[in-house]
């Protein structure tokens, strides 16, 4: 091993699994989107197929992970409860905090090429 003792290893894990499940939510906030943590697992590639959704099967996981994940980053003050409103159901979900999209934003902004503007 890398001399990264498994806390460590577990820690880079979760940070990397964070950022993909805010990714996600980054994109899907672009569309007005709410997402529930199935649709979320899915999105981020954490979703796995196998068992039947019973207790202890990896279906069962695959949203157990996200919502965990959602659960920290709504502490963190960096998501916020919301309503999906597809097929007139009213189920719960997730979406940024404006200010975690608008700092996201920030980070994605294009600097202007050094060359400088086209045309010039």
């Amino acid at each position: 091993m890398s001399g990264i003792r498994p806390k460590q290893l577990a820690r880079l894990g979760e940070f990397h699994l964070e950022e993909a499940v805010l990714d996600v939510l980054l994109e899907a906030a672009h569309e007005a989107e709410c997402l529930g943590a199935a649709e979320i697992s899915r999105r981020a590639g954490i979703f796995r197929e196998g068992g039947s959704g019973e207790p202890g099967s990896v279906a069962s996981m695959n949203d157990a992970i996200v919502t965990g994940l959602m659960v920290k980053l709504h502490k963190a003050g960096k998501v916020e409860r919301c309503t999906q409103g597809g097929g007139g159901g009213r189920r719960g979900g997730w979406k940024l905090t404006d200010e975690e999209f608008a700092r996201r934003r920030d980070d994605v902004t294009l600097s202007p090429s050094p060359s400088g503007p086209v045309g010039q």
